[in-house]
């Protein structure tokens, strides 16, 4: 990666350079250094300041495995601040869907969305962000993120980027084939820090594949850890239970995970990891969940100055809808005007 302030030596995708930096992906298959080597590879051809590499799944909050000229502070901004918040992990878990966007392109697209740009963007100092999600396994997903400091990221990189994606998607899946079969044979260094919180993988017949140090830890200090895991059903949905000290996630994998085809994998999160976050973020998020999409899509509309024919025009909808969506959101809100429901809102959305 380069130097903070210098200049990034862009290279084409044709050049000899690419090449090489290629093989160099290819050799650390397997390797601690693999997703390094593989962030440089996608920022290789597109102007930028900074990389994160984050892991985001549906049982557990993002995970932050690495970055280049980020400040810690900005990182630990980002644990404390924004785990719930975070649009592309939002983006992630409503679709799935591997490939390439961009943070501009996400720009308005949900409350969470505008909430990020106000508390994240402008902390870290960035104006945009290029991520790169690739293909799930076990319903767990790797984002490679660039971020510029000043303009967004046009068209032309986003196309780049979605020229190396297949590429790149490759390594990931030869990388992850090895990193999971190796469970079965190892307990390596490489291999304890990919998971990182108490996690738990059995096979479809109940038998454990896999447990890392932290889940035999949990084990040793709950004693209802072990019977939920027995007694816990089948079912398409995540599912939570609450423990003595522990919240316990479950989630079936899907019939191409490495380790454990049609598996189920159990993750651990710290009962108090709720009390972490910022009040005025719980206070949003609990309101949230009691709104519909198109609810969320009309507050967070409202919360930044549309009128209602404004906001209809936008969403392509009449001013009749938008107004019966207004009475729903300010009973929900438990507000009776719109002054009432700005002044709930207006701890994230000042200044914005």
């Amino acid at each position: 990666m380069p130097e903070a302030g210098k200049e990034f030596p862009l290279v084409r995708l044709n050049d000899e350079q690419w090449f090489q930096l290629s093989g160099r992906v290819a050799m650390s298959i397997g390797h601690d250094g693999f997703h390094r080597e593989l962030v440089n590879l996608f920022g290789a051809t597109i102007p930028h300041e900074s990389c994160w590499i984050i892991r985001y799944s549906r049982v557990a909050p993002p995970d932050v495995l690495y970055t280049h000229n980020v400040p810690d502070d900005i990182v630990q901004f980002y644990n404390k601040e924004c785990l719930n918040i975070d649009p592309f992990s939002q983006y992630w878990k409503t679709w799935e869907k591997p490939g390439v966007l961009t943070l501009s392109g996400l720009e308005n697209a949900s409350l969470e969305s505008i909430i990020y740009a106000k508390i994240f963007r402008e902390a870290a100092k960035i104006s945009d962000e290029l991520g790169m999600f690739f293909t799930t396994v076990g319903h767990c997903c790797l984002g490679l993120f660039l971020e510029r400091e000043k303009g967004r990221f046009s068209q032309a990189d986003v196309r780049r980027a979605e020229l190396m994606f297949p590429a790149l998607d490759g390594y990931h899946r030869a990388h992850l084939g090895w990193l999971f079969n190796g469970l079965r044979y190892k307990n390596d260094v490489e291999v304890k820090g990919f998971i990182k919180r108490p996690t738990l993988i059995q096979d479809r017949f109940g038998v454990e594949v896999y447990a890392n140090e932290s889940w035999s830890d949990a084990i040793a200090s709950d004693a209802t850890i072990e019977p939920t895991v027995r007694a816990a059903r089948a079912s398409e949905t995540v599912q939570t239970f609450l423990l003595k000290d522990f919240v316990l996630k479950l989630e079936n994998l899907d019939r191409y995970f490495p380790l454990a085809p049609a598996g189920r994998m159990f993750v651990l999160e710290p009962r108090s990891f709720s009390k972490e976050v910022p009040e005025h973020v719980n206070r949003i998020a609990a309101s949230l969940q009691n709104f519909t999409k198109r609810e969320r899509e009309v507050l967070a509309l409202i919360m930044t100055g549309h009128s209602t024919g404004q906001i209809a025009q936008r969403l392509h909808i009449s001013k009749g809808t938008i107004k019966n969506c207004r009475s729903r959101i300010y009973r929900k809100a438990d507000v009776i005007s719109e002054r009432a429901l700005v002044k709930k809102f207006i701890p994230v959305f000042q200044d914005a």
